[in-house]
């Protein structure tokens, strides 16, 4: 089951998105929000794998919104959902899993779980080249736990580090944004933790990153 927010300025859209999202039956728990500062806030210390945005808000846009996202945590999947077509593709731009137009139908909206079902599933690919992993041993109070990173995820651990975005490691690297956002959701999940920071905290922490 799915992690997701939503974040929209008008109570009524953001009410009838949810109520769709729980009835479609592929969200576990599904948190909304009015104000984009405080989904940011709340993203910080909390798994989200898919993030439902309006474009059209006062204080951040959902653009500008789902770059901010990109950057805590690039394993998240972005659905612009708005009643402006005009935005649709700036918005692809940005890499939006999908564009919904307000007012969303449960029968939309199927299309849209298809898609996210098949990102989930590529980015559980990884390269025959990249999948040489080598052990790290983890210090932990009841016992010592291994943590496997390929060189391809350290990697991109290390151009995080140097605060590149996901755009600039696969110009570092030659390889797609995609595949940059699949390295980083592995580091996450071998890391045990939800954004950039933790894991360059918990990398040196175990010293992969010295």
């Amino acid at each position: 089951m799915l992690h997701a927010i939503i974040v929209d300025d008008e109570e009524l859209s953001l009410k009838r998105m949810k109520k769709l999202l729980i009835e479609s039956g592929e969200v576990g728990d599904c948190h909304t929000f009015m104000n984009p500062l405080e989904a940011y806030e709340f993203v910080k210390t909390n798994p989200i794998d898919i993030a439902f945005l309006d474009i059209y808000m006062p204080e951040i846009n959902g653009m500008r919104f789902s770059n901010l996202l990109s950057n805590l945590n690039a394993s998240i999947d972005v659905v612009f959902v708005t009643g402006y077509d005009h935005y649709a593709v700036q918005a692809f731009e940005t890499h939006a899993l999908d564009y919904l137009m307000k007012p969303v139908t449960a029968q939309r909206l199927l299309m849209t779980w298809d898609k996210i079902r098949k990102t989930q599933m590529k980015k559980t690919i990884v390269p025959v080249a990249s999948t040489m992993e080598y052990p790290i041993l983890s210090k932990r109070k009841k016992g010592v736990a291994i943590v496997s990173l390929t060189d391809q995820e350290i990697r991109t651990l290390h151009l995080v580090t140097d605060g590149l975005t996901n755009k600039e490691i696969g110009v570092q690297m030659n390889i797609a944004a995609e595949t940059v956002k699949s390295h980083i959701k592995n580091v996450y999940r071998k890391l045990d933790v939800n954004n950039r920071i933790q894991a360059i905290q918990r990398a040196k922490e175990l010293n992969i990153l010295v």
